[in-house]
């Protein structure tokens, strides 16, 4: 189940081989703590990667403006989670887990060139676990 839904986020980057704009990126194995505020998730390790998500920040930036597709897959850590989907500061979806729980969001947005999009625990939640999460945008073509 777990191979599912990295397999899923994979697959929503090769449906658009045109596309200028597409990543997928996973957090590295291990429980990975989240330290700073706002605790934006920085994902690491690239299944395949787009100069316009920046690792340093954990936000991707709209290369140009049109419909995305955006996929969110966490998995919680050693207690329970809360994490947001933003769109450019403003709330877009929740995610809220017990121990080690697992769930897959998938949306499709609108966004305009420079807009930026990130992934953000919330409600006091620091931890996610391993590679199980995952964050995917594909512009569509």
């Amino acid at each position: 189940m777990i191979m599912t839904h990295i397999c899923t986020c994979v697959l929503f980057v090769l449906m658009c081989g045109t596309s200028d704009a597409a990543f997928t990126m996973t957090c590295p194995n291990g429980h990975n703590i989240i330290s700073e505020t706002p605790a934006i998730v920085k994902y690491n390790q690239p299944l395949s990667m787009d100069i316009n998500y920046n690792v340093m920040t954990g936000k991707y930036k709209a290369p140009e403006t049109g419909t995305y597709l955006v996929s969110v897959t966490l998995m919680t850590g050693i207690v329970a989670g809360h994490a947001t989907l933003m769109k450019n500061g403003v709330y877009v979806w929740l995610y809220s887990g017990n121990q080690y729980d697992m769930a897959t969001q998938t949306v499709i947005m609108e966004l305009t060139k420079g807009q930026e999009i990130w992934v953000e625990m919330a409600n006091g939640a620091r931890t996610l676990f391993g590679a199980y999460n995952t964050f995917t945008v594909v512009k569509q073509c």
